[in-house]
């Protein structure tokens, strides 16, 4: 039962209700997580960073790992991003609460706090320390002395003064008075060195075996909960069940699902108090229960990956069993968890080839270019077996090309084309021997900006290989790579057809969840991608069929993935840039505003396309003090993502600058003279964006009353 803390819970509720997000900090056993288990409904999302350094990454990843398994281990690999679309599809606003974390910075927050899930989300942080951050933080202090004495059972003035309206201390001191008179208990407590250490002190001294086995194994390992089948495994079901029940009872462990979480302060005080024992010889059981543990529960099992790392790091254990520890916790799926181990690995298995390229593709993930190389180098003459060697070259080839040694990396281009296509790891989905190969080395073209050299392989790649429907994946990934190459070469127009046509290629019932359809919509809700809005000329096709295949897949997510969903609302955008290309805006956005609002950020390309079309669409309804502030939010957000004169941001700036002129404020003569002296540039002199500018800004003497007047009226 929670006692107290009326005013701290008000606050907390309305911070998350003003900021969506707030800071709970204050010393050990203050009762920060009890706080905020107090205001959060049973829905709630909790997560224990419990045991993780202070490294950014290792939070972010542990945070990554630990919603993972609470979502019961899906395979996708941005689960951060599978979250926020689970709550987006919620009714209402959902709660994450991130407990135990080592320390907190600006940084930080950004990185545990879900900003894809958007304003659906309210995030409370728990920490000891927090340093000035701009974000609501609330510390909690001593609790008021008549909740003190209330959660004591006794208002004893002497004993209350002495334990300081600590909550941890309170709790413990409540059933100590069954034994003790408030007096007895009083001097006891005042010839001690803290009030925690005497009361956990005696606690300790009365608990049986089983317990206290379990308070040490607790002792030596990550700050994690206790996995049930770790104890069973450790001390048998009956004695797990024994040891469990008492320390629930003696207040010296709380239930966190099915396993059992010992508090810091309760670790801290049973290595200095408990009778010594040999800690290496419990390392080694508890190791030998962490690594013989079934693979059963996702919960469970993330549990038992946070002690394996930990243990992993004893100098003491066999190294036998410090390599087993190693391989279990690689197998998360969280990079930057599972990096040192991969480390350690590579350098204890030097003559491995399959460790060090496991290691270098690891490596690759999280960044590390450099090592990536240094193992994939040392993999490769070790490889015997040609699948293994060819994936270990493919590798190295890549990463070479990304750290721009491209000498280096042409030799092993060269040499991976001419292997023996039985060695092409695409053998095993049913594709085209050596098609794999051919494709990411058209890749590497595109990288080096060789375009002509990509598109033209690209083209034949697709023409030598669409007709098979085995190839059907790889052939609309080239098509991807392709419309990337035309972007990249100012070839928007067939980018876009391009992108339409790998949508419309997955338009069967069993296809259009396929991961290639968001990666092909990606493409086309692209900042680059934005059409000429005000005369689609040779266009007008393309996007009329855009406009269909746009609506219907838009349709399919929504009915399968909910209005929220972030593929949906970049579909929505999408279809209403496609109708606002045919001159039909319509009412398509204006329905979703606040759910794209809601998802995402004001830097997001979505939004700010979305901000472009509905002010197009306020603009056509004469209602243009909304025009100006939406095309505010459009220029801003592409003047961020792509700069002062690419062709989009001058667009965005020329419909701001007639809009701040049709309602008199000021700014849009030099926005309109902005476009018109870069326009040329961007967009050549032949464009709709370079002819409006000019006779916008030939115009702009005259006031704003005359540009209304001028203004055409609202079509039906």
């Amino acid at each position: 039962m929670f006692i107290g803390r009326q005013d701290e819970l008000r606050e907390l509720r309305t911070a998350l209700t003003e900021s969506g997000m707030c800071v709970l900090t204050g010393p050990a056993g203050i009762g920060k997580s009890a706080l905020a288990a107090a205001y959060a409904p049973p829905e709630a999302w909790t997560v224990s960073l419990a045991g993780s350094s202070a490294d950014p990454d290792e939070m972010a990843g542990t945070l990554a790992a630990a919603l993972r398994a609470r979502m019961g281990n899906p395979p996708e690999a941005d689960i951060v991003g599978v979250f926020a679309e689970q709550v987006a599809r919620e009714p209402e606003p959902s709660l994450l609460i991130v407990d135990d974390i080592p320390a907190l910075t600006e940084e930080l927050v950004e990185r545990l706090v879900v900003r894809a899930a958007g304003r659906r989300l309210r995030t409370v942080l728990i920490t000891r320390r927090v340093p000035g951050i701009p974000v609501p933080v609330l510390e909690l202090g001593p609790m008021a002395d008549a909740d003190a004495a209330e959660l004591l059972g006794n208002d004893d003035p002497e004993l209350l003064a002495l334990l300081g309206g600590h909550p941890m201390a309170l709790r413990l001191a409540g059933p100590a008075l069954r034994k003790h008179s408030p007096a007895d208990l009083a001097d006891r407590i005042a010839d001690g060195p803290t009030p925690l250490t005497v009361l956990l002190r005696d606690r300790f001294d009365g608990l049986g075996e089983a317990a206290s086995r379990v308070l040490r194994f607790s002792a030596l390992s990550s700050p994690a909960a206790l996995p049930p089948g770790v104890l069973r495994l450790l001390l048998g079901r009956p004695g797990t069940e024994e040891a469990v029940d008492e320390l629930y009872r003696e207040l010296l462990a709380t239930p966190v699902g099915d396993a059992l979480q010992v508090h810091s302060v309760v670790r801290d005080a049973a290595r200095q108090h408990l009778p010594p024992v040999d800690w290496t010889a419990l390392a080694r059981r508890l190791a030998d229960a962490v690594i013989d543990h079934p693979w059963s529960d996702p919960a469970e099992s993330f549990l038992v990956i946070r002690h394996a790392d930990r243990l992993a790091g004893r100098p003491d254990l066999p190294l036998a069993i410090v390599d087993r520890l190693h391989r279990r916790v690689i197998t998360l799926r969280e990079p930057a968890l599972t990096a040192p181990h991969h480390r350690e690995l590579a350098e204890r298995h030097f003559d491995d080839p399959v460790v060090l390229v496991e290691a270098a593709e690891l490596m690759r993930t999280v960044g590390a270019l450099d090592e990536a190389r240094d193992f994939a180098d040392r993999a490769v003459p070790l490889a015997v077996d040609p699948e293994l060697r060819h994936r270990a070259r493919l590798m190295l080839a890549e990463i070479l090309d990304e750290l721009g040694d491209t000498g280096r990396a042409e030799h092993l281009w060269t040499l991976l084309r001419t292997d023996s296509p039985a060695t092409d790891t695409s053998r095993s989905a049913g594709t085209a021997p050596g098609a794999d190969t051919e494709l990411r080395f058209l890749r590497s073209r595109r990288l080096r900006g060789r375009y002509d050299e990509a598109r033209n392989g690209l083209a034949e790649f697709i023409d030598r290989h669409e007709i098979r429907y085995s190839m059907l994946d790889l052939v609309q990934l080239a098509r991807l790579e392709l419309a990337c190459t035309e972007i990249e070469d100012g070839a928007q127009t067939e980018a876009r057809r391009r992108a339409a046509r790998v949508i419309a290629a997955y338009a069967g019932p069993d296809l259009q969840d396929h991961p290639t359809v968001a990666e092909a919509v990606r493409v086309l809700v692209d900042a680059r991608l934005t059409p000429p809005l005000t005369d689609p000329r040779e266009d007008r096709p393309i996007w009329a069929d855009t406009e269909r295949e746009l609506r219907r897949l838009r349709d399919h997510w929504s009915a399968t993935h909910g209005s929220r969903h972030s593929v949906t609302l970049a579909l929505t955008v999408a279809h209403g840039e496609a109708l606002t290309a045919l001159g039909r805006p319509g009412d398509t956005l204006q329905r979703v505003r606040d759910d794209v609002l809601d998802r995402f950020a004001p830097e997001h390309p979505v939004r700010f396309r979305a901000e472009l079309i509905l002010g197009f669409a306020a603009a056509r309804g004469r209602r243009n003090a909304d025009a100006a502030d939406h095309f505010a939010g459009a220029f801003h957000g592409f003047r961020a993502a792509l700069g002062d004169i690419h062709a989009n941001t001058l667009r965005a700036e020329l419909a701001l600058g007639v809009a701040l002129k049709l309602t008199g404020r000021r700014g849009g003569a030099r926005h309109m003279l902005h476009v018109v002296r870069h326009a040329p540039g961007s967009a050549g002199i032949g464009t709709d964006l370079f002819l409006q500018s000019a006779f916008g800004s030939g115009l702009s003497v005259f006031p704003s009353w005359l540009w209304r007047r001028l203004t055409p009226q609202p079509r039906n």
